[in-house]
């Protein structure tokens, strides 16, 4: 007979006396685990060892839900081999976005191939994958990028899962090579001008342009970074990105401007950029609200990242080396910073192209015009 509560069955013996079971179906079958503690108490109110022990029951049984039957993947496929990617300590040693996202690449590729056999998989294989994606170019390349990467460590492994990599020699179809929107110094002066210092969006602002910094590390960087060196303060902290596998240390001196903003601004104890509720952003949150804080500048082209090459820009017009830069903003490929010295010098050269067209057309306006010469005559003899 059944109680109250949902499972218990009211079972009384052939004598009479009370039992009370726990019944549950577990897979197919019906499972149950009887309760010895008094039911009710003299009031007819349950007690609290039954209930305790009714839980238990209960909690028991569910645990003995079968598990379900595993897949077994067979080797030869991508399934298998993406599973065996997703175990290593390769993998596991990836920041935990960075495994979600390429998670997200190479699950969706596995929906169709899958359960293809990976070692048959050209790089004619590869850049048909490619081009079926061709109308989203940038999602068509990421997914050569990722694929490259796993095939790698597939090739690495001892012994090897794979000869050779279908990944490696396709070009990209993304076209858009400039990604991000580097700041121009005009619209540095916009977004300081509506977000005066003394606000948050303003301290955030100047942390990356002084430093460098990615939204990661702007997100984090704060007091406890801080130390003084030759009388002046300086930060240093090791790089979000990478910091598992290639942890890479900066160090960056604090500029007046970004003093004064620190100094004006309500910060955290562990960083600086502190949210309306007094907390740390995370990396996504701080991402979010600065690309708002542009919107409200009228600057909805603009994003955090954007700022970090304008600062690189920056520091190649004042002349600073490749060298310099990879220090400064914690590159390890030289190419990268010889990106930033030639955008750097394109502007220069631009505004010298201006500058002496200026002169030009000063300078033939001044002749035009110039005053004749004493001795010259208006063409009429004196004679």
């Amino acid at each position: 007979m059944k109680t109250e509560l949902r499972y218990l069955v009211h079972d009384p013996d052939r004598r009479g006396t009370d039992r009370y079971y726990v019944r549950l179906r577990i897979g197919g079958l019906m499972k149950k685990k009887r309760i010895r503690q008094q039911f009710k108490d003299a009031s007819g109110e349950i007690t609290k060892d039954f209930m305790v022990a009714y839980w238990a029951a209960l909690a028991e049984l569910r645990g003995m839900v079968p598990a379900e039957k595993k897949t077994v993947l067979r080797e030869d496929t991508f399934d298998w081999l993406f599973d065996q990617y997703y175990r290593s300590a390769a993998f596991k040693r990836l920041d935990p976005s960075t495994q979600k996202d390429k998670r997200s690449v190479i699950d969706r590729f596995a929906k169709t191939a899958g359960g293809l056999p990976y070692k048959k998989y050209r790089r004619e294989d590869m850049e048909k994958s490619q081009q079926a994606r061709s109308d989203t170019p940038g999602a068509a390349d990421k997914l050569v990028k990722v694929l490259r990467a796993a095939f790698n460590w597939a090739i690495q492994q001892k012994p090897a899962l794979m000869a050779h990599n279908p990944a490696v020699g396709v070009e990209s179809i993304n076209k858009k090579k400039s990604g991000f929107h580097t700041w121009m110094p005009a619209e540095i002066d916009i977004f300081r001008a509506h977000w005066p210092v003394g606000t948050v969006p303003r301290l955030a602002m100047e942390v990356m342009i002084t430093i460098g910094a990615r939204r990661s590390d702007a997100a984090t960087i704060g007091p406890r970074h801080e130390f003084v060196k030759d009388g002046e303060r300086w930060l240093r902290f090791t790089a979000h990105k990478g910091r598992n596998r290639y942890p890479v240390e900066i160090e960056a001196r604090l500029t007046s401007e970004l003093i004064e903003a620190i100094d004006r601004t309500e910060v955290g104890a562990q960083s600086y950029i502190i949210s309306a509720k007094k907390t740390a952003y995370t990396i996504e949150s701080f991402g979010n609200a600065f690309s708002r804080w542009c919107g409200e500048a009228d600057l909805p082209h603009c994003s955090a990242h954007g700022l970090r090459k304008a600062a690189a820009v920056a520091y190649a017009e004042s002349g600073a080396t490749a060298p310099e830069l990879m220090a400064v903003f914690g590159w390890s490929n030289l190419r990268t910073a010889q990106i930033y010295i030639e955008k750097a010098e394109k502007r220069r050269m631009r505004t010298n192209a201006f500058e002496r067209r200026a002169a030009y057309e000063k300078q033939k306006s001044v002749s035009l015009l110039a005053a004749e010469k004493p001795n010259e005559t208006n063409g009429v003899n004196d004679g």
